[in-house]
């Protein structure tokens, strides 16, 4: 993946990930909420694991 564009969907998934816990800050029980917190906490993980040296 072009360092560019892998640097974007990290960013990318950081803010959906900021997005989720803010809304889980709000009401502890969205589970809507967390289920894309937890999404994004894997999609992040994948993405940092694959950008590891």
């Amino acid at each position: 993946m072009n360092p560019s564009t892998e640097s974007a969907a990290i960013e990318q998934v950081q803010e959906q990930l900021t997005s989720s816990f803010i809304a889980l800050c709000g009401d502890p029980d969205d589970t809507a909420a967390a289920a894309r917190a937890d999404g994004a906490l894997h999609t992040l993980d994948v993405l940092l694991a694959t950008d590891a040296p």
